[in-house]
């Protein structure tokens, strides 16, 4: 097993199919809906190569990135400089977030919550739930339990399992980590701390729809 480790992330983020370079669409409809005025103190919560950092810092917000992976880290900091773009960066775990109380006025959370065993999802939905003003917004994506990857993942509950694609290439290059599916029960009870949960699911295929890639896009208000 994988165990998610910083290793494991540091050397996936050496592949270019993990250094993605266009913003999710659904990233920027939820900034354009709830952020049009360009203002604001926003942070990618587990920004990965930094596609979502550079949106944000060239539409003026206040941008802020963290990541698990070193590497991504760094590559962030190329993309960065690159487009002569600025923003503060950290290397730290979703379970202990680096940041004053009511610090962000957005987060930014795509795929990332997914790879936390219980214990350790309940500490970085706290860590969420704590740096956000009152009242301010997080986005959150997940992968729901109608995804493949679920159907044939090695499970010790309902939700809880080590993903086992070893035969597909779209998925085999995180074969042994811990994956947390959700349903919408899940999510109601993982986020219920939150005063205004909106979700939405979605999907697309692979491999001539023969894969279903299944996941949730969660707006949480504080």
């Amino acid at each position: 097993m994988k165990n998610n480790s910083q290793n494991m992330w540091d050397e996936l983020h050496t592949q270019k199919r993990y250094q993605l370079k266009y913003p999710s669409e659904h990233v920027v409809r939820f900034v354009a809906r709830n952020f049009n005025d360009g203002g604001g103190r926003l942070l990618d919560l587990g920004c990965g190569a930094g596609r979502h950092v550079k949106f944000l810092a060239e539409n003026g917000f206040e941008t802020y990135g963290c990541d698990y992976s070193k590497v991504g880290i760094e590559h962030t900091k190329t993309i960065l400089k690159e487009h002569n773009l600025k923003a503060k960066l950290d290397v730290c775990n979703t379970t202990k977030l680096p940041y004053e109380d009511g610090f962000f006025d957005g987060i930014l959370c795509m795929g990332v919550l997914l790879y936390n065993p219980p214990k350790e999802l309940k500490m970085s939905i706290n860590e969420i739930y704590r740096v956000l003003k009152t009242n301010a917004k997080a986005y959150i994506s997940v992968r729901s339990i109608n995804d493949y990857r679920y159907i044939n993942a090695n499970k010790s509950s309902k939700y809880d399992t080590i993903l086992d694609e070893k035969d597909n290439d779209l998925s085999n290059s995180e074969n042994g980590a811990y994956i947390h599916f959700f349903d919408e029960d899940e999510i109601y009870k993982e986020f219920s701390m939150f005063k205004d949960i909106e979700i939405n699911q979605f999907f697309f295929t692979d491999d001539y729809a023969k894969l279903k890639n299944s996941f949730y896009n969660i707006t949480l208000t504080k």
